[in-house]
């Protein structure tokens, strides 16, 4: 199994990221080949609305850093995308990345995938959180893709915070261990 983990987070070792972490370690300690993408180590282009990707070409024409996630999200069994919540919704380097995926709307290149959903938070709770997993699963099932499931945690404000939660982080293993099973 190869589980492909997309931290969106721009703040090299967050806490969204190392959630996403915690999930690959539970991954690799059940035998899956795993791999984690960092978006700010990238840069990636907003979509252009060309639809050149719909008319003739089977990829985006912007060859950027989104060019590599395509080849890694296709050759992946699960992914797990992390994301810190600002301002009740996912943040902009998310958006980017998720918008992008419009090119490959129309194959079934992701058909079948497990998609998890990590996201992490100073203050919001469920009411915050339950939203944007449904609207992750929804973009998911253009792709027919599975729900691989949920992993939250809030009162995270410093990189450190998520230490002081070590029942999340064991979660976040056992997360791991079952979507690779």
């Amino acid at each position: 199994m190869n589980v492909i983990g997309i931290a969106a987070s721009p703040r090299k070792n967050g806490n969204s990221q190392k959630l996403v972490e915690y999930i690959l370690a539970g991954a690799e300690e059940n035998g899956a080949d795993t791999e984690l993408i960092c978006l700010s180590d990238r840069t990636i282009g907003p979509c252009l609305a060309c639809d050149r990707c719909k008319n003739g070409s089977t990829t985006c024409v912007q060859q950027d850093g989104m060019t590599e996630i395509y080849e890694k999200i296709q050759k992946a069994d699960a992914i797990v995308f992390g994301s810190p919540v600002y301002f009740g919704r996912l943040n902009a380097q998310s958006y980017l990345m998720l918008d992008r995926l419009y090119a490959l709307i129309g194959t079934d290149c992701l058909s079948g995938k497990k998609i998890s959903l990590v996201l992490t938070c100073r203050g919001s709770g469920e009411e915050t959180i339950l939203p944007i997993n449904a609207y992750l699963k929804m973009i998911a099932g253009f792709f027919g893709c599975s729900d691989g499931g949920l992993v939250w945690q809030n009162q995270l404000d410093a990189i450190t915070d998520l230490e002081k939660f070590p029942e999340k982080i064991a979660e976040a293993k056992e997360f791991g261990r079952n979507l690779s099973a």
